[in-house]
């Protein structure tokens, strides 16, 4: 397929065509695996199996899953595509038949004659990949999640038993409450209640469901919990699946609106609006709830950081940590910045997620980019000083989404570990560990995988689990 039109589809963003299997003999490690994880490293991405009509950056690609078993000091790789219902449609006509949120285009008679996927947004299911109440999920923002095994087959799109509705769009971002082990989620439809937020017991059980009023869907793709509360941005920027359909630009920015920033009490008794001037984000990293006030540490932007035209270069805009304030009692909102550093895809110790904690990860740059941005570093962020420390994996590297891994023998955040996927010219791709509380010492171990690795999206730590199961 040529995909020399798509900036976002070249280099290490290019897609591979592979399932592969790689055990403890055939991946090369540097320096020394700790003995004491047995989990699964994983992490979701778009990877396009067919030449793409239209290529959005970072809303288009078949999910791909790339994993890393740990089982006291011995690795196993595998990679997997995500069977979504569009790609087995593909794969039946072996054809692009779908198009993109920056493009859709109809679905051809003799596909719907022959009852392939009728659906023209396309669920992907690359985006993030979680497990919860026993069961490992594939998310995508757009639609229903997909069940996978423990050895990543797709098992089934899983409506939850039929709780979710035809049109309901699960958020890809839930947070996993380490208090209650609730799992806090979110719906979005393009009809009626814009925005629900959904509560689903430890064991997966939907449990309550909380309208929020909107008067318009916006772009939503993160939640933070913050003790008692859930908050949301609520940002000037839209897409039209009906201009999309049209040939029109979908996306709008409207940056003479407000951003208005949402917290809901997750008992639902209370939603108390906030507004600031217009700004985006993709992600938070962390929040908690002190004294009448909700603290809440994301990646700020300055608008939505993607368009229609491939060459738009609103990927490529400055990014960088935040801490915004919300006062319960007087609305007043205060927000500063953290740090100068260029970053994404920030994370934090899952279990003091929507509690007071002390440090924040990052992907990271320290370059600048003339093509298709990147980051080739890991920050940490020490919430209680300020201070920060950057490890580069080299000049024209690129590093994925950091996760915080816990160490079972210890409750401190700075006796974990922080992973993540990169892509190096010059060594085989491989998974960084780092200790959490010195990353600028750099990574005590590097597991070389003997194939190529494009970059990706969103990672995760599957305590426990084994390609047993």
């Amino acid at each position: 397929m040529d995909l020399s039109r798509f900036p976002y589809l070249q280099g290490n963003y290019a897609p591979i065509d592979e399932e592969r299997d790689f055990n403890d003999t055939e991946l090369t490690v540097e320096g020394t695996v700790p003995e004491n994880l047995v989990g699964a490293f994983m992490r979701n991405g778009a990877n396009t199996a067919y030449e793409p009509i239209h290529y959005v950056y970072p809303l288009d690609g078949d999910g791909m899953i790339h994993s890393l078993y740990f089982n006291k000091g011995k690795v196993h790789y595998r990679n997997r595509w995500v069977q979504t219902n569009h790609l087995k449609t593909e794969r039946e006509f072996d054809r692009t038949i779908y198009g993109s949120p920056g493009k859709l285009v109809p679905v051809p008679q003799d596909v719907l004659d022959a009852g392939g996927e009728p659906s023209p947004l396309k669920n992907t299911s690359n985006t993030s990949v979680i497990m919860h109440g026993g069961k490992l999920y594939s998310l995508w923002e757009g639609g229903f999640p997909h069940l996978m095994s423990a050895g990543l087959e797709t098992v089934e799109l899983y409506d939850y038993e039929g709780y979710l509705r035809p049109g309901d769009a699960l958020s890809a971002h839930p947070k996993i409450c380490p208090v209650t082990g609730e799992l806090i989620s979110c719906t979005q439809r393009t009809d009626g209640d814009y925005f629900t937020l959904q509560i689903f017991d430890r064991d997966g059980v939907p449990s309550k469901a909380i309208p929020v009023p909107m008067a318009e869907k916006t772009i939503i793709h993160d939640l933070q919990i913050c003790g008692d509360w859930v908050v949301i941005f609520y940002p000037p920027g839209y897409h039209s699946p009906e201009d999309a359909m049209a040939g029109k630009d979908p996306f709008r920015w409207d940056a003479d609106k407000p951003a208005k920033v949402i917290a809901i009490k997750r008992d639902g008794s209370d939603i108390i609006e906030f507004e600031t001037p217009a700004f985006f984000s993709w992600h938070f990293c962390n929040g908690y709830e002190e004294d009448g006030q909700l603290i809440v540490d994301y990646i700020w932007l300055q608008q939505i950081p993607f368009a229609k035209a491939l060459d738009s270069g609103l990927e490529k805009q400055t990014r960088n940590m935040h801490r915004m304030t919300l006062d319960l009692h007087t609305k007043a909102v205060t927000d500063t910045k953290l740090s100068a550093i260029y970053c994404e895809f920030s994370k934090a110790d899952d279990r003091r997620c929507g509690l007071h904690y002390q440090y924040g990860f990052a992907t990271a740059s320290n370059r600048e980019w003339t093509d298709a941005h990147g980051y080739n570093c890991t920050v940490q962020f020490d919430m209680e000083t300020g201070q920060t420390q950057l490890w580069e994996y080299g000049h024209d590297a690129n590093a994925g989404e950091p996760f915080y891994v816990p160490n079972p023998d210890s409750d401190k955040e700075e006796d974990g570990y922080v992973m993540c996927f990169v892509y190096n010219p010059g060594e085989d791709p491989f998974v960084s560990v780092l200790k959490a509380g010195c990353v600028g010492d750099g990574p005590i171990a590097k597991i070389h995988i003997p194939g190529r690795v494009p970059n990706g999206f969103h990672t995760g730590w599957m305590q426990g689990l084994t390609l047993n199961g």
